[in-house]
């Protein structure tokens, strides 16, 4: 098995369908396996992955009388809080995983601890992919495989698309080091701490233990970069691969909360105190430099209101933008210095995408 494919569902009905046909193509291939992760849906998510399923195995009759089976051992499970392994509901290379509601981060790893691939990619189920990326990816030659491949994606709105802020440059990734390629994912806009825009190799996010962490927000920050810390070796794959869906108003990752604001404030206070390599740390701190700007700009938030502790917590850790290589942050510091978190916030907002 050369491919994982992890999806994590969650109330997605209105969209899961458009997300399982964009992965189909590539269920014909035998190295390939898709981990279906149902994390206690209410919806008709569940109808429509055994639907899904039914189509990919051509044997409906087998997977109805299976689908029963999960159905029980789904009650069983509420009931009993058994473990997820026991809900299982699998066909040659799909497997069908209900557990209760756990999050985001606990359906990724249950994805994980499930996958047998080589390489594991994640897909939310609210999106969707351009298969023939993936299968681009597949007729590669096994020998000296990197670490980490990157991914390009694009936001996609009502059937228009439009540029993500994360473009990567092949000669600044291709047969670079690892110092060179982080140099030059610097220079994006945004920092590409997405876990969906990466292939990852299995044996890496196993020996460094590279599971999401469980009751936070904006995981796939925190997950990054641990996995930039780790990895050695990257190399990147061309094609627009990822449509990454706007305009959901349930939305996480489109919404502003107290939880949001706290979930990031904690990731940068864990990241501020590790000890990354001395060759690489002006990078990593840049990455975090750009969340640290972030976290100012959504503390405006007309509809959270944030106490003394998170300024001053926010204020403390203003030291990261003199640790990137990036001047423009680096000149941001006096300004947070002598006006403070809110001020700045302010400043940031209005003139927000120049920064």
């Amino acid at each position: 098995m050369n491919l994982s494919i992890v999806v994590p569902i969650y109330n997605v009905e209105s969209y899961l369908e458009a997300c399982l046909s964009s992965i189909e193509p590539i269920l014909s291939n035998e190295n390939v396996e898709l981990i279906l992760v149902n994390d206690g849906s209410k919806d008709g998510s569940e109808d429509i992955c055994y639907k899904y399923i039914d189509k990919i195995s051509n044997n409906k009759q087998q997977t109805t009388n299976n689908k029963q089976q999960t159905t029980n051992n789904k009650q069983q499970t509420t009931n009993n809080k058994q473990q997820t392994t026991n809900n299982k509901h699998r066909t040659p290379n799909i497997k069908y995983i209900y557990q209760d509601n756990q999050g985001l981060s606990e359906a990724r790893n249950t994805g994980i601890k499930n996958s047998n691939g080589k390489y594991i990619v994640f897909i939310d189920s609210d999106d969707f992919i351009n298969c023939q990326v993936l299968l681009d990816f597949l007729s590669k030659d096994d020998i000296d495989m990197p670490d980490v491949f990157f991914l390009n994606a694009v936001k996609y709105d009502k059937g228009s698309v439009s540029y993500f802020g994360e473009d990567y440059q092949p000669e600044k990734i291709l047969n670079q080091s690892k110092v060179e390629v982080l140099k030059g994912l610097c220079r994006f806009r945004k920092f590409p701490g997405s876990a969906w825009n990466k292939i990852i190799k299995r044996e890496l996010i196993i020996r460094e233990k590279l599971f999401f962490e469980k009751g936070i927000y904006s995981e796939d920050i925190e997950w990054s970069m641990r996995l930039f810390n780790a990895a050695t070796t990257f190399s990147y794959l061309d094609g627009c691969y990822y449509y990454y869906r706007q305009g959901r108003k349930d939305s996480i990752t489109g919404t502003v909360s107290e939880k949001s604001i706290k979930s990031l404030l904690y990731i940068l206070e864990k990241n501020a105190e590790m000890e990354f390599n001395r060759d690489i740390s002006s990078y990593l701190y840049s990455f975090l430099s750009y969340e640290y700007l972030v976290l100012l700009f959504i503390m405006t938030s007309k509809n959270i209101g944030c106490d003394a502790d998170i300024k001053r917590r926010a204020y403390h850790l203003r030291f990261m933008l003199l640790k990137s290589n990036k001047l423009i942050y680096k000149l941001i510091f006096p300004i947070i210095t002598l006006f403070g978190v809110d001020i700045t916030g302010r400043i940031l907002k209005a003139i927000r995408g120049n920064v």
